[in-house]
């Protein structure tokens, strides 16, 4: 009486996985060209090290139709030392007319700047000799 129950089961099982195996036409016809983020949207105040990578799928970037507002949450990371990094920003920043309001140093350092028109945070950890970069940024 179990043995024809467990059967039953195990078919309905096999069915319900493979159901959906060979449906290979669902994301046809769905077009979609995508940027790369220099050309997605440009936040160009913000100087980077050129070496370090950036991760879109960390990211976030939100720009309204007018390009009036325009945030994102971006995240980098490369080769090379804390103080290293934390000094490039604190150099680079200041050129692209950034002025420091604060800066926090444990477990990393946290530079807060901020220009007419913008605030950004900028959070710098360092693991393994590699420094992580997030940046905050949005209108004041």
């Amino acid at each position: 009486m179990v043995r024809p129950y467990i059967q039953v089961v195990l078919l309905a099982f096999l069915v319900f996985v493979t159901a959906c195996a060979g449906h290979s036409t669902l994301g046809k016809g769905l077009k979609s060209e995508v940027k790369p983020f220099k050309e997605a949207v440009p936040f160009s105040e913000i100087p980077m090290i050129s070496s370090f990578d950036f991760d879109p799928d960390a990211s976030f970037i939100y720009e309204s139709g007018s390009g009036s507002v325009k945030v994102g949450r971006l995240f980098y990371s490369g080769w090379g030392n804390l103080e290293d990094t934390v000094k490039f920003f604190e150099n680079e920043m200041v050129n692209k007319g950034w002025s420091l309001v604060n800066s926090i140093r444990q477990n990393g350092v946290i530079l807060n700047y901020q220009n007419d028109a913008q605030v950004a945070t900028l959070i710098i950890t360092h693991d393994w000799g590699k420094s992580f970069i997030e940046i905050q940024i949005g209108p004041k």
